[in-house]
């Protein structure tokens, strides 16, 4: 199970220092097909959006989030500063994938 982002090019390249790898978008519209074509990928296991990209698209982005299969899919503070703190998603990772950033 791998992890994928979806955000600004300072997010997706923050990630992927961490070997998680990505999509840069720079719209809602682009957000959201990204979104699906990691949903489509079968090694995808988790998707993180940026909060701001999140926060475009509403109602869609929930409906994401509540979806009960996998991938998962999360939000994460981008370099915006939108978001939770880096702490909270630090110990979600850590929580749900056994992940430490």
């Amino acid at each position: 199970m791998i992890a994928r982002v979806v955000g600004d090019l300072v997010t997706v390249r923050g990630l992927g220092f961490a070997g998680i790898e990505g999509a840069v978008v720079e719209s809602a519209a682009e957000a959201r097909s990204a979104i699906h074509r990691f949903l489509g990928e079968p090694q995808v296991g988790l998707v993180l959006v940026a909060q701001s990209y999140a926060d475009q698209l509403g109602t869609q982005f929930d409906a994401y989030k509540l979806r009960r299969q996998f991938p998962l899919v999360m939000t994460i503070p981008d370099s915006t500063g939108a978001g939770t703190s880096g702490d909270d998603i630090q110990n979600l990772m850590q929580k749900a994938l056994g992940l430490r950033l």
